[in-house]
């Protein structure tokens, strides 16, 4: 087993086996009758879009394209990886801190980093640490090893951007999407309202106190309030549950190539993120919408390279998962293993503490006086 920091790319294709919504805040509607998407305008209804990235192609055209962002990405990967942390220490009896568990799930402890510049030691110690080494955090903003790549369909117009993460198997037949106006989809979304619309009558009136009076009363209520609407030129829905609205998606069978870089790691840390990416690829559901089966996708060719893009391994999961009984992720595997049964939550809690109280009261002091 070596304990020697190597760097790796880990590539993988992310292929959509449903509609995936990642909302984007920009202002749109839809028009119902060709479900075209316009800007600036009042026609049609309100449209959630989704995310995209503008890319400049080689012809110099820009195009707007879907992404799932990195930050999207790893955020997910951090919190996968805790987990497998804290699976372990549990496994010994062992709790962390509260600060400390915010920090390795979204590797912050506080809403203020501490500013004290980190010392060689803590850095050698934080930096050789499974969790720590790997995704960073804490209050001393600790770096993190792993780099992610913005994901986005390979297309004509996103060429330029797969330069050295591009995956070694990538296949212009297979992978490669040719319209970026063919990727999404938009749909209507219709919220009813059974009473407004007096359906199922026999078994409201059996179910309401005070039926007949309560249902007049509300009827008054969302006439007086599309009579405002009316006047206002403004939508409003206090008393009714009717909404009508539309949403966007990119549609099922779109490929996003994925790249992960680990830059300096030893084979424990490289076993967490293999583990955090096995339970990203059986648990996920990207985006909204996970409750009507949005967000499902696969993970797929799955492959480790050095950093000159020198292929090490193949075939990493099967079905999604990881093969854990491959020789070459076993090694990975086992050296994860070692290191967790060493870690503690002590260390953990020490490693993520915030400043002393008096340091921290003591720089505010210092910067009163400076003003």
């Amino acid at each position: 087993m070596t304990t020697a920091m190597k760097n790796y790319r880990i590539h993988a294709f992310l292929q959509t086996l449903s509609p995936l919504h990642i909302t984007s805040p920009e202002s749109a509607r839809m028009k119902i009758e060709d479900s075209t998407v316009v800007y600036g305008e009042s026609v049609g209804i309100p449209l959630n879009q989704v995310q995209r990235i503008n890319v400049q192609g080689l012809g110099g055209a820009t195009r707007a394209i879907p992404v799932i962002a990195a930050n999207n990405l790893m955020g997910r990967m951090r919190r996968h990886g805790a987990t497998k942390v804290l699976d372990a220490l549990r496994r010994k009896g062992e709790k962390v801190a509260m600060s400390t568990y915010s920090a390795l799930q979204c590797g912050a402890a506080t809403g203020k980093p501490d500013g004290r510049d980190v010392l060689f030691t803590e850095y050698r110690e934080a930096s050789n640490h499974p969790y720590i080494g790997l995704f960073g955090g804490g209050p001393r903003m600790m770096r993190r090893n792993v780099r992610c790549f913005n994901a986005v369909p390979y297309m004509e117009c996103s060429e330029i951007m797969f330069g050295r993460n591009k995956h070694p198997h990538l296949d212009d037949e297979i992978h490669k999407a040719s319209d970026a106006r063919k990727l999404t989809q938009c749909w209507i979304l219709n919220r009813n309202d059974d009473l407004r619309e007096l359906i199922n009558l026999s078994q409201a009136q059996a179910s309401i106190t005070d039926f007949e009076k309560e249902i007049t009363k509300r009827q008054e209520a969302i006439l007086a309030d599309s009579k405002g609407k009316a006047e206002s030129g403004e939508s409003s829905t206090r008393h009714t549950t009717r909404s009508f609205s539309s949403f966007e998606f990119v549609i099922p069978g779109v490929y996003f190539p994925l790249c992960f870089e680990l830059m300096n790691v030893d084979d424990a840390q490289v076993g967490l993120f293999l583990l955090a990416f096995d339970s990203f690829a059986a648990t996920e559901r990207l985006g909204g919408h996970a409750r009507n089966g949005m967000g499902q996708f696969s993970i797929t060719d799955v492959m480790i390279t050095d950093d000159g893009g020198n292929a090490l391994a193949k075939d990493l999961f099967s079905e999604s998962r990881l093969n854990s009984g491959d020789p070459f992720v076993q090694r990975f595997l086992q050296a994860w293993s070692v290191a967790s049964e060493k870690m503690s939550g002590a260390e953990l809690d020490r490693l993520f503490a915030p400043p002393p109280a008096d340091e921290a009261k003591g720089k505010k002091a210092k910067a009163v006086e400076a003003v």
